[in-house]
């Protein structure tokens, strides 16, 4: 069995980003996957974020705490960056580790985690309202499963591993 988790990022309905995670990462995708999401934050353009991790499998304990610490080095960025967070997550143990991470360093922004895609493409559209983003948040309550494969690279357009 592959247990490689493969992750996609889709900026295709920028300023929202879906990032989908599977499998049971390996700590040089883990890490690959932080770089990237650090590469969007340093954009320095306001967005919103819908992380679907209903295939994800589990972060490792050594993945939580790095985890945390990436949060932590970027807690500023996301306060200048990010609208909000949607969490997709489907398993009762992921919704446990979330919980455990968000125990120790809760997002510095506005975050949900939700069982359906519809739930957080919702939520989603309803913070972009807020933030006087009308456009993006009607597009975004149209916008159907993410652009993409369940794994590799998408039409993100930063460079590096995905």
């Amino acid at each position: 069995m592959n247990r490689a988790a493969p992750f996609f990022f889709d900026d295709s309905h920028w300023p929202l980003l879906g990032v989908r995670l599977s499998g049971e990462p390996s700590r040089q995708a883990f890490e690959a996957y932080l770089d990237r999401s650090t590469q969007y934050l340093q954009r320095g353009e306001p967005h919103l974020c819908i992380f679907d991790l209903s295939a994800l499998w589990l972060l490792s304990t050594e993945q939580r705490q790095r985890h945390v610490e990436w949060l932590e080095a970027n807690a500023a960025l996301m306060r200048q960056t990010l609208l909000g967070l949607a969490y997709v997550i489907t398993s009762p143990t992921v919704v446990l580790t979330m919980s455990v991470i968000f125990h120790f360093r809760p997002p510095p922004v506005p975050y949900t985690i939700v069982a359906h895609l519809d739930a957080a493409k919702a939520w989603a559209a309803r913070h972009l309202d807020e933030a006087g983003l009308r456009a993006p948040a009607e597009r975004m309550r149209r916008v159907g499963a993410f652009a993409g494969p369940a794994s590799g690279c998408g039409s993100a357009s930063l460079p590096g591993p995905c």
